[in-house]
């Protein structure tokens, strides 16, 4: 067998950290003769023990992307020219070989300062627990040679100095399980070297070092207290190590070996026979032996591609990622589906749920398959619906697409819902955000609101009004019932107590009996929704558009009325339903923040007679929060945030009172940062106040453009966009120099003459 190195692929480089006045000694216990000899103690058997353990590392990989059908691959080790130190012969007698360099990388920081407590990572107390990895790195960074950061290095690092020392809060001083991968510069994975004794030195020791039940002892560390016996700190040292260095080559926390599974089952993945951790009894190891000693699907795609795994003969798989996507059926009764798809191939299909993860579809060696659909029969056997299915499809060049809960996406972006026992399908049509995309789920809250609901008698309510909240941006809306009770377009609290919603320019329209809702204009502008505008059947129409030629994107989801001309341009780019269907709901998606980023509206065949359990159906519902569910609230600043900024404004030459008088008050009271009680009304108040106070003061505007301006000021304090978003609204503040003679730009569409 001949063995080429492929020195056209960047390597792994493995590199040893050591304080200025490092004893160059590692701790060991005295079952490894620690105290008498240096044999597994000194920076010699450091380096030999690192060396095989890189080399453990590179079999384990390659064997594992091998029996996944990726081809035996694996990164490749920086290698020099030195003394052999790879089998127990070279004790005796020394010869030379290709071994794998192991760089000595002095720091400026002493051995008193890497075991400083406040840097040890295990340390509940410590305030500086990333700090190793920046000293690391840094030192790296000054080395220089192979670490430039223009070379994009990856590093394997070791502490030389980690140290356990029971009188001092039983911590291991000077070790940090830290990685992190940063593709315009150096990736570094590091650990410590308090378990290094355990490692093996040669290839000789492997097996007896995987299958050694001596105590450790109580010199040294029990690290995460898996480390009792040698076998047990061997697998955990070198595991938890590879864990780093995966997290070095981009690989983030999956399955495997990137969820701690090299704990109990690293001897099972590099030997024949294995010991159990409960009964420390060895086992035979078969091909057919479950183990969790292995790199995830997921990260082993996204390795194949890595330039560090690159082999000759891999074809360039180009930058094409999968989606997911909701399919209709075509039949008249039939369900919409998913279905995964890429032009490349499709590499993996896994499913999440409750923490465990199936492995739906593998691709065999050879294999291109482009699309898979999957049914709602088939999701609901990967688990419940109420517990959510989490979904991730990579494609052969390792790109992924993520969706948090397929049942969500099912119920969210379907364009049509069936209603069950029925021939009826309810037709959905939105208007989005540019920053929705295939994976948008796992960071919004999906809505859905009727015009119909069930009051606490179980009998149907019409909606009696709509408040429309539309700020510097689309906030959302609110629907009113006759029953005296509101849903939000948007998210939900607990216990009723759902979030506030902003939006100083918000306005209600009454919904008489008869009257439908003819169309819904939407304002997009980019990544974000600015604005919602209502009409109804009998002429009247409410909300602000907050529309700007040439920098808004007008779409209306309804029958096309008579526009004003500025917006007679933009009706080939909106969306109509069928003629002969009516609007009876809304449903959309908003952000983390409460802001909207997507509204659309739910319409059923004018002529159909919609049964009462239509308005049970999951799919149509906006409910409240539930134990474990995130509760997306709007985040609240302290008051001191934006008292600060005022003073900014004021420094700069703006005139800011602070005296002002609340117009309306509430019984819900919040705990500031700042220690003090306040009502939020008045907090708002307060703040809408002192931009009152200027805005009057320095250009004499009028009520309606200071509220503006004052509710401008009050989205920063949530959202700091929105404070220069909300001055523009007030045309007399633009220029901050000269007073703008003309009229200020009205935002709120009026409604068509004709109607």
């Amino acid at each position: 067998m001949r063995y080429t190195p492929l020195l056209q692929t960047p390597p792994l480089h493995l590199a040893i950290l050591i304080a200025k006045d490092s004893p160059l000694q590692i701790d060991c216990p005295s079952s490894k003769f620690g105290g008498i000899s240096s044999t597994h103690s000194s920076l010699d058997a450091a380096i030999a023990k690192f060396r095989m353990t890189a080399y453990m590392w590179q079999a384990l990989t390659a064997e594992d992307l091998r029996a996944k059908g990726l081809g035996r691959r694996a990164f490749r080790l920086e290698e020099e020219w030195a003394t052999s130190t790879l089998t127990r012969q070279s004790l005796h007698s020394r010869t030379a070989g290709p071994v794998p360099k192991v760089h000595l990388v002095r720091t400026e920081k002493t051995t008193a300062e890497l075991r400083d407590a406040n840097l040890a990572q295990q340390n509940p107390r410590a305030n500086k627990k990333d700090e190793l990895h920046a000293i690391f790195s840094a030192a790296l960074l000054a080395h220089g040679g192979p670490f430039a950061s223009r070379t994009y290095p990856i590093v394997a690092g070791l502490i030389l100095d980690s140290h356990y020392n029971p009188e001092s809060g039983k911590h291991i001083l000077a070790h940090a399980a830290l990685g992190s991968h940063d593709p315009s510069s150096l990736s570094l994975g590091m650990f410590g070297s308090h378990l290094t004794f355990s490692w093996p030195r040669f290839m000789e020791e492997v097996p007896s070092c995987l299958l050694d039940t001596t105590p450790t002892g109580d010199t040294v560390a029990n690290d995460n207290g898996e480390c009792d016996v040698m076998w047990r700190a061997c697998a955990v040292g070198q595991g938890a190590f590879l864990h780093e260095v995966g997290h070095a080559f981009g690989a983030p926390h999956t399955s495997g070996i990137m969820e701690r599974g090299y704990s109990p089952d690293w001897p099972k993945a590099l030997l024949g026979c294995a010991r159990d951790v409960d009964t420390s009894s060895a086992a035979a190891v078969t091909p057919e032996t479950e183990h969790e000693c292995q790199w995830d699907i997921m990260d082993a795609l996204r390795f194949r591609t890595h330039r560090h795994f690159w082999m000759p003969g891999d074809e360039n798989l180009g930058n094409g990622g999968p989606v997911v996507e909701v399919v209709e059926a075509e039949e008249e009764d039939g369900e919409s589906f998913l279905r995964a798809q890429c032009g490349i191939g499709i590499g993996a299909v896994v499913f999440t749920h409750e923490g465990k993860r199936t492995v739906a579809f593998q691709a065999k060696p050879g294999e291109k398959v482009t699309s898979i659909p999957y049914s709602r029969q088939e999701l609901e056997k990967m688990g419940k619906k109420s517990k959510g299915v989490g979904m991730e499809v990579a494609a052969a060049n390792g790109l992924q697409c993520t969706v948090a809960d397929v049942w969500v996406l099912l119920r969210t972006a379907a364009t049509r819902v069936r209603v069950p026992g029925t021939k009826i399908r309810l037709a959905k049509q939105a208007v989005g955000s540019e920053n929705l995309q295939a994976d948008w789920v796992s960071g919004w809250w999906p809505w859905t609101v009727m015009l119909k609901k069930r009051d606490k008698d179980g009998k149907l309510v019409d909606a009696s009004k709509i408040d429309i909240r539309v700020g510097c941006g689309l906030d959302g809306a609110v629907v009113y019932y006759k029953d005296g009770t509101k849903i939000p377009c948007g998210p939900r609290g607990k216990n009723g107590h759902d979030p506030n919603m902003g939006g100083h320019q918000a306005r209600k329209i009454a919904l008489p009996r008869g009257v439908e809702i003819t169309k819904v204009a939407v304002t997009k502008n980019g990544c974000s929704l600015q604005g919602l505008r209502m009409w109804l059947s009998n002429g009247k129409a409410m909300g602000a558009l907050n529309y700007r030629p040439g920098y808004s994107d007008l779409q209306t989801l309804g029958m096309w009325l008579s526009l004003p001309s500025q917006f007679q341009r933009m009706a080939n780019r909106s969306t109509v339903p069928p003629s002969n269907h009516k609007i009876i709901g809304f449903y959309g998606t908003s952000g983390e923040w409460g802001m909207c980023s997507e509204f659309g509206i739910v319409t059923a065949p004018r002529d159909a007679v919609l049964p009462d359990s239509m308005y049970d159906m999951e799919e149509l519902q906006n409910k409240p929060v539930e134990d474990g569910h995130r509760n997306k609230r709007r985040r609240v600043v302290s008051p001191s945030f934006g008292v600060r900024w005022l003073r900014r404004l004021a420094d700069a030459g703006l005139p800011c009172r602070k005296s002002m008088r609340t117009r309306r008050t509430t019984t819900k009271t919040r705990t500031w940062r700042a220690g003090r009680t306040r009502t939020r009304r008045h907090q708002k108040m307060r703040i809408t106040g002192m931009m009152m106070g200027r805005t009057r003061r320095w250009r004499g505007c009028t009520r309606s453009e200071f509220t503006r301006v004052g509710d401008g000021c009050l989205c920063f304090c949530a959202e700091w966009w929105c404070f220069f978003v909300g001055l523009q609204h007030c045309a007399r503040w633009a220029g901050l120099g000269a007073r703008n003679e003309g009229a200020s730009q009205n935002h709120q569409l009026q409604p068509p003459s004709n109607m």
